[in-house]
């Protein structure tokens, strides 16, 4: 094996040894050990870890080491075996089961009297917190009253407890079967770690530069920007749009600022400022104002929120803008085909996305996708609450800013039983809700009921409005299904925001009142009954005949007007040829932004297939379309990524308009450690069209500034030290280190065990990083930082051998001069260091048994291209070891506290 080496585990649970390298050829325990074949390249000793089995926790004599003889030399394995023994006392530990921190807790260490050595104790409060089912030991007799200190190897098989002292880090291996199921996943909060303060930049721009032949020309330009600054617990967001086009002024919009914390005694987020109530039971509405929730992310194996599917397809390089509650919230430029956007972050929970599809030439097409809370339904005994005081701030074109409060709550009664309960109240409006979630067999089922009461100018309206909602997935089928129904039992039903609306229509200065007088005071035009339908279908086992879905939303209104939209596909694959047929309808459905209302049909049909052989060849594709009034667009194209460059893309595409008339569109992407670009050229009938998309995060911290891909919520840092760039971080594509050292890991999960890691490809063979994996547990919207420290200088392989001739014995140790340990040598008396720029000469001095021997070294030239060097050296004269006096016992500690980070060693799965 050649290139950066990474270290991986402990004295106490690993052996150091060679990969593939020699044949083991012995009798461990009561099997035999098959023998391993010798490696066609030759690998390097101490490069990766092999795991003895033992009993953890009993000291050493678990260990068999009989495999290590027969290799026609002895073998010194005693600094193999060596452990940190700990004192009685209480340490102040983290605490990892099953490779997963769990905690960080004082831990009572005494001597086991079975094995003599000093061992973790474990009261029942404890093995709770740790999340040991201690059910199931009462059951089994195991755990009793008087007792408050127990071994884990005694209370369950194939259990044990490994301390490693230098870190302060206490391993528990536990079968799963012995782990509460509600605790999987969960991480105490003691560890939930607020992160590094910090400011951030998040953007997305997407811009169109359209012309004719007539040299008329139009631009458009849309400006995403979530800005972030992190001080300790609190967090403040922005988020803002700039769009500009011509013939118009550019406009900034702020969407919403405001301040947000943990308040992890209730399990609870706090908000300060502008943002979304969050009900399950009210319509969501844009404040300024103070809002306390639940925040589920914070227990057990919770739900992680709900985030609706966007499908639709484009004729062209189109641009594709998401709108909630008339705010743009997404904005992206897709290639010619079908498309699905499943990265969306909406507001609130509830509240219509209206999808808006910008084709090359101009065309735009409306459709509105439902997005609403699933049933009411939590675990028993929890309870889920939202509260909020503030000011309303919805952008409907009026002064009118009502003070409204809002709160609402849901109880598990018992697993199958849910109640809720809310209230809602502003001047001359209130609304109350009661509802009911149950569990059956078919499904989650909940009903709730609202009762409006409306006063505008001495005219009061009361009305009422009932939603029935559904949600199942049938794992025997593959079936995924929910429904969403309400219906208004009479025309004087208001929401809040229809209650400001018509109170700011009566005063004559809304929005509604000029450009959709429909929705105005005096009309019926508020919803009478809607229904949102999903339904996704695999069919056959393993998808062997494909998969369907349906999306679909009606909308009644008491007026007699009435509009929907809905899409539904049917997509399955031969050999090696994907298709898909898809159909999509709008009726009636309006633009909040282009003061229109759109209606049309189109039905499409999708083919693809790959371009060659290849672990990722090319695709052909071919897309064709027909709308209502009989119009067919036919595009075909080539899709992949270049063979050196897996990060850039590219698409070409040539088709006929549905004007008869040819058309084409190509584009090429590039996604880096320090954000993505695409540009793309459109051509048809009398038009070209070129775009721009890039996204990517600006970050500002102690360390400096860095350039990153789009963050999500919550995110990472990793720190080389000292500095080193372009260092990879396994599992993330694209991320490296700046050269400031730093790299911005986009995305993490709240409360949840995050492990990153950095990737010796790529780095320099010169280059050793001391810990092959960290875990950051970072709190919602924080930053975590994992620190890994690195060397550098120059790999050397010492060839050793004794005086006679014969091979350094497997388990030698190797220290440098200056006191510096080298390494420990492999079954051919080989060790691989690291030594620093200085070390180009010196003394090795090299114990084994009770023998040691000195010799001196002097490094040649490194040649270009060279990986590592190999020496060999051989000894003049053996001596025994000097007897060292046995250091005086200390003094039992009564408690120490953790002073380092949470750190994991694990060897990662390949």
């Amino acid at each position: 094996m050649t290139g950066s080496r990474l270290r991986i585990g402990t004295p106490r649970l690993m052996l150091l040894s060679t990969c593939l390298c020699f044949w083991i050829d012995a009798i461990a325990a009561d099997g035999l050990v098959k023998a391993v074949p010798e490696a066609d390249t030759q690998l390097i000793a101490n490069a990766t870890a092999v795991d003895i089995t033992r009993t953890p926790g009993r000291g050493h004599e678990g260990y068999n080491v009989a495999f290590l003889y027969g290799m026609g030399q002895s073998a010194d394995v005693k600094t193999l075996l060596m452990g940190s023994d700990v004192l009685p006392g209480i340490y102040r530990v983290d605490i990892y089961a099953n490779n997963t921190l769990v905690g960080r807790q004082d831990v009572v260490f005494s001597e086991n009297p079975k094995s003599g050595e000093v061992e973790a104790c474990f009261s029942e409060d404890l093995l709770k917190q740790v999340g040991i089912n201690t059910v199931a030991l009462h059951s089994e007799g195991k755990l009793k009253a008087d007792t408050d200190c127990y071994r884990l190897p005694d209370l369950i098989d194939q259990a044990g407890a490994v301390y490693d002292s230098p870190r302060l880090r206490l391993n528990l291996s536990v079968p799963q079967a012995a782990m509460t199921r509600e605790r999987r996943g969960y991480v105490d909060p003691s560890v939930w770690d607020s992160g590094v303060s910090l400011g951030f930049v998040n953007y997305n721009l997407n811009s169109r530069y359209d012309y004719s032949s007539s040299n008329e020309s139009r631009q458009s330009t849309n400006l995403g920007l979530r800005m972030g600054l992190n001080v300790g617990d609190w967090r403040l967001r922005n988020n803002s749009s700039q769009t500009s086009s011509t013939g118009q002024p550019s406009k900034f919009t702020s969407q919403n600022t405001y301040l947000q914390r943990d308040i992890t005694g209730l399990k609870s987020q706090l908000w300060l400022g502008e943002t979304y109530t969050n009900s399950p039971l009210f319509d969501g509405v844009r404040f300024r104002g103070v809002q306390m929730a639940s925040d589920e992310g914070m227990s057990p194996d919770s739900e992680q929120g709900y985030a609706p599917v966007i499908r639709g397809n484009a004729e062209s390089n189109a641009t594709v803008e998401v709108r909630q509650n008339n705010y743009l919230i997404y904005s992206a430029n897709v290639s010619p085909g079908p498309f699905e956007i499943t990265d969306l972050s909406p507001s609130g929970s509830n509240g219509d996305l209206e999808v808006t599809i910008i084709e090359a030439d101009g065309r735009r097409r409306v459709m509105r996708q439902a997005f609403s809370s699933p049933p009411l339904m939590v675990r028993e005994g929890r309870l889920l609450y939202d509260a909020t005081l503030g000011e309303f701030q919805q952008d409907y074109g009026s002064s009118e800013r009502p003070v409204f409060a809002n709160g609402s709550m849901m109880y598990g009664l018992t697993s199958d039983l849910t109640l809720a309960s809310g209230l809602q109240a502003a001047s001359g409006f209130q609304a109350y809700s009661m509802g009911a979630g149950i569990n059956t067999r078919i499904g989650a089922v909940s009903l709730d009921g609202t009762q409006s009461h409306s006063s505008i100018e001495g005219t009061s309206k009361v009305g009422q409005r009932l939603r029935l909602r559904y949600a199942k997935f049938i794992e025997s089928t593959n079936t995924n299904v929910s429904v969403n129904a309400q219906r208004s039992l009479n025309e004087n039903f208001r929401s809040l925001s229809d209650h400001v609306y018509a109170s700011s229509a009566a005063q004559g200065h809304a929005w509604y009142s000029s450009e959709f007088p429909d929705y105005s005071s005096t009309s019926s035009a508020y919803s009478r009954t809607r229904l949102d339908v999903y339904l996704a279908q695999n069919l056959g086992k393993d998808n062997r005949f494909g998969s369907v879905y349906l999306n679909g939303s009606d909308d009644r209104y008491w007026n007699n007007s009435s509009s929907r939209s809905y899409s539904a596909g049917y997509s399955n694959s031969w050999r090696s040829l994907s298709y898909n047929v898809g159909v999509t309808h709008a009726q009636n459905v309006s633009s909040s932004v282009y003061n229109s209302r759109y209606s049309d049909t189109t039905l499409t049909l999708s083919l693809s297939f790959p371009l060659g052989g290849g672990e990722r060849p090319p695709q052909v594709f071919m897309n064709s379309s027909r709308q209502q009034g009989g119009d067919t667009s036919l595009q075909t194209g080539v899709t992949g990524t270049l063979p050196s460059d897996r990060d850039v893309n590219y698409s070409v595409v040539a088709g006929r308009g549905a004007d008869g008339t040819g058309n084409g569109s190509a584009s090429v992407g590039s996604n880096t450690s320090v954000g993505n670009m695409t540009l793309g050229y459109s051509y048809g009938n009398q038009y070209h069209s070129t775009s721009l998309q890039a996204n990517g995060a600006i970050v500002a911290h102690a360390g400096g500034v860095n350039l990153a891909q789009p963050l999500s919520e919550t995110f990472a840092l990793v720190k080389v030290e000292p500095r080193m760039a372009d260092v990879p971080v396994a599992s993330y594509s694209g991320v490296k280190t700046g050269a400031n050292g730093y790299a911005v890991v986009p995305n993490a999960t709240p409360y949840r065990a995050n492990w990153l890691g950095l990737s010796a490809n790529g780095m320099s063979p010169d280059v050793e990083i001391d810990t092959a994996m960290q875990q950051v547990v970072p709190r919602r919207g924080a930053a975590a930082l994992a620190t890994f420290k690195s060397s550098s200088g120059r790999r050397v392989q010492f060839e050793l051998f004794r005086p006679d001739g014969k091979l350094m014995p497997f388990g030698a140790t190797v220290d440098h001069d200056d006191g510096q340990r080298l390494g420990i040598a492999d079954p051919r008396g080989r060790v691989l260091a690291l030594l620093s720029d200085e070390q180009t000469s010196g003394e090795l001095l090299i114990s084994w048994d009770n023998n040691q021997c000195r010799v001196r070294f002097a490094l040649p030239e490194k040649k270009a291209g060279e990986n590592y060097q190999s020496i060999s050296l051989k000894c003049n004269a053996v001596t025994p070891t000097p007897d060292k006096p046995a250091p005086a016992p200390a003094p039992a500690p009564k408690k120490i506290k953790s002073a380092v980070p949470s750190i994991a060693f694990y060897q990662p799965r390949q």
